[in-house]
């Protein structure tokens, strides 16, 4: 479990600082070392870690929001199962990750550390939509190394990986608008795949019915 703050990787589950975290790529397989390992076998047991290392996360108060998250969190968890017939072990990976949000700093107006902290996540979602438009037209190179993000999620958003994104919508009747019609434009860019007539036109009529008393999902 893991942060990514001002491009730089840190350990959510380390007793104490360790050295510094880097991404190494070995073939197909996408790694960090060094970074704390730990065996769950439950449900409770993950939850419970999951809750030590949010406590860890990089949070601060801006005039948007008391609690904002100054950090990508990035969720790690392998499965093993083993067949009782044949007795073949397979081992996969499930990645969950929480993205900070985007910032306007006309409407947060952050400032020193704030300031610094905003423009590293917007230029990281900057180019998480970017390898997501380079996906979308199946171009030669796909630029995951423009960040920490990317670099780290490049096994997730490429090969025979399945992604799937959820968007929190702002309860602003206007921003909500927005925001729903960027998040519809980027699931679209995620998946590459083309809309008939009726699947456009029940998509448009789902963009005008957006629920501002709370948030929704995508």
């Amino acid at each position: 479990m893991l942060e990514i703050y001002n491009e730089t990787l840190n350990d959510l589950l380390a007793k104490s600082g360790g050295a510094a975290l880097d991404i190494r790529v070995l073939g197909k397989s996408v790694s960090v070392p060094g970074l704390t390992r730990v065996e769950v076998r439950t449900e409770a047991d993950i939850l419970t870690v999951m809750e030590m290392g949010e406590k860890n996360r990089k949070i601060a108060s801006i005039k948007m929001n008391i609690q904002s998250s100054r950090s990508h969190l990035v969720v790690a968890l392998e499965v093993e199962g083993s067949d009782e017939v044949s007795g073949l072990t397979s081992c996969g990976m499930l990645t969950l990750c929480d993205l900070a949000g985007s910032e306007r700093i006309s409407k947060t107006e952050a400032e020193g550390q704030r300031l610094v902290e905003a423009a590293a996540i917007n230029k990281s979602l900057t180019a998480l939509g970017q390898v997501f438009s380079a996906l979308k037209c199946n171009a030669i190179h796909v630029p995951f190394r423009n960040s920490k993000l990317t670099h780290l999620l490049q096994l997730c958003l490429s090969g025979d990986s399945k992604c799937c994104m959820f968007v929190n919508v702002s309860p602003d009747a206007k921003d909500a608008v927005e925001t729903e019609h960027a998040a519809v434009r980027l699931h679209h860019r995620a998946g590459g795949a083309r809309q008939s007539d009726t699947e456009r036109r029940a998509g448009e009529k789902q963009k005008h019915q957006v629920d501002i008393s709370g948030t929704r999902s995508l």
